[in-house]
């Protein structure tokens, strides 16, 4: 009779013991190899993220003052039409109202914070291309001239309307350009370079379109290689975001 009253428990003992050891081993070598399948492709896609950020943190510096790298990336920037013609007509503008603000600087007499900037911008322009940039320089000047003729003639109370204004109106049409257009543009660590360069390298390829001006001979065939090469690196790079 008390072989009959067997508790469950000791039954589901009895039925465990039965089955043969190796049975649950390899239920448990197949439990740690979907465990380890599923912890390396995990790993695998963290490193792949990994990997692109650090590819795009990488990517093929340009120095501020190399003239053939900055006009190929601004030129693989401005490619849309539209975006090309906001640049070309409001980046003078935007420079022009940082030079007219400046004037108002409450600074000590001898010192001219706008003509030290467009002193600044000159330097630069020709250190890169003396003749392109000595007109760059003679424009730079100009510009100084009379943003410090229509400062005086505005004064503070309207001047700072208008570069309100004309700042608004410029860098919104910047921000359409890339955005809604050229669907792509600079990095954060790139602006401090497109400041600096933009106003000359706008100049320069009106020069170059216009009057078919190269700094040197082959300084087109060697920007129109640069070009391609950043053209493909930014396709590779997008390709590589979307997987």
């Amino acid at each position: 009779m008390r072989a009959r009253f067997i508790s469950p428990l000791k039954r589901s003992r009895a039925s465990i013991g039965s089955q043969p050891l190796t049975f649950y081993q390899e239920r448990f070598s197949a439990s740690l190899l979907f465990v380890g399948v599923l912890g390396r492709s995990s790993i695998y896609s963290e490193l792949q993220v990994v990997s692109s950020s650090m590819e795009e943190a990488k990517r093929r510096p340009r120095g501020v003052l190399d003239l053939e790298a900055q006009f190929a990336f601004f030129r693989s920037q401005h490619r849309h039409p539209v975006n090309a013609a906001a640049h070309a007509l409001l980046a003078g503008p935007i420079l022009f109202g940082n030079l007219l603000i400046l004037y108002f600087l409450p600074l000590p007499s001898p010192l001219d914070p706008a003509l030290a900037l467009s002193l600044a911008y000159a330097a630069a322009y020709l250190a890169v291309d003396r003749r392109a940039g000595a007109l760059a320089a003679l424009l730079l000047l100009g510009a100084w001239a009379a943003s410090r003729a229509l400062a005086a003639r505005l004064g503070f109370a309207l001047a700072w309307k208008v570069v309100l204004a004309t700042e608004l109106f410029c860098w919104t049409w910047q921000f359409l350009g890339h955005g809604l257009f050229e669907k792509k543009g600079p990095t954060v660590s790139e602006l401090p370079a497109v400041f600096l360069m933009e106003p000359f390298l706008i100049l320069l390829q009106i020069l170059n379109k216009l009057f078919g001006y190269e700094p040197y001979p082959g300084f087109s065939k060697n920007v129109d290689k640069k070009m391609e090469a950043d053209l493909r690196e930014s396709r590779e790079l997008e390709q590589r975001k979307i997987n």
